[in-house]
């Protein structure tokens, strides 16, 4: 059941799609809506040029004015006001936060209190980067205990999900996830299992199956042989899908610091949106 939703926001169009997308949810699931704007308290030591993936590099601790501080401040207003006023339109209960630390930490701890994530894949300064996902959506998705969905530039309603079921405890919670958006606004369902091993597969697709036919969605079933990305890739394709749900991994005592192979793989090459579950 979702309830609550934190719509993490800047100025870029991946940051629009994700309140799209958190609109959407919101009207089918009758759920609240927190915007939330991070100030990144690195700007007050270091120059806004570097790349702070790399968190290592030697950079000379450059202090920003206190009056960029404050622009930014005046930024996070404005597009905080921008974010209530739209949701208020749509007649959703709504607040907005504006926080200051490192966006990826602010992002995930403040999504313990709520049910769902949503997020641009890349931020404001995506024209910079070669890469299809952007450093704080990364961090967000090695560090939350919450779903996360991360969104591309332009929003397109979700009529159909793809699916990765693999039978793990994560991957169960995503065909549940799954499920649910299904009832509650008609998705239709593309569960996919990837297996070199053909009765292991059809084992595993059988869970799937068992939860959700009693359920009478609109939903068909793949066992494929090879790697869950290849497979994806090659079923969407020739079935083009809205979003891919999936699980996350890493489940060790390492679990903030490890995603997946999988799952790190199709948030990087799949150029759709994906929900994340943990």
């Amino acid at each position: 059941m979702i309830k609550s939703l934190l719509v993490a926001v800047d100025s870029s169009a991946y940051a629009r799609a994700a309140l799209a997308h958190a609109l959407e949810l919101a009207k089918a699931y009758e759920a609240r809506v927190t915007g939330l704007y991070v100030l990144d308290v690195r700007y007050l030591e270091m120059p806004p040029y570097v790349d702070y993936s790399y968190l290592f590099e030697a950079v000379p601790p450059v202090v920003a004015p206190l009056d960029l501080m404050d622009k930014f401040r005046a930024k996070s207003e404005r597009i905080l006001g921008d974010l209530r006023k739209a949701v208020e339109e749509m007649g959703i209960a709504v607040e907005t936060r504006t926080e200051e630390g490192v966006p990826g930490q602010v992002i995930s701890d403040i999504g313990d209190a709520h049910d769902l994530i949503l997020m641009g894949k890349r931020g404001e300064h995506a024209k910079w980067a070669r890469d299809l996902l952007g450093p704080t959506a990364e961090s967000v998705a090695r560090r939350s205990a919450t779903p996360v969905l991360l969104v591309e530039q332009e929003w397109r309603p979700v009529k159909k999900a793809l699916v990765l079921f693999d039978g793990s405890h994560p991957a169960n919670r995503g065909l549940k996830l799954a499920a649910d958006l299904a009832l509650r606004t008609g998705t239709a369902l593309r569960v996919l299992t990837a297996d070199d091993d053909a009765e292991r597969g059809e084992t595993t697709m059988a869970e799937a199956r068992a939860y959700l036919e009693p359920l009478a969605l609109d939903a068909s079933y793949s066992v494929l042989p090879g790697k869950a990305v290849k497979a994806a890739t090659a079923v969407l394709s020739d079935d083009p899908a809205d979003l891919v749900i999936m699980g996350m991994r890493g489940h060790s005592p390492l679990r903030y610091l490890i995603l997946g192979r999988t799952t790190e793989q199709l948030m990087r090459s799949v150029e759709l949106p994906v929900l994340l579950v943990p």
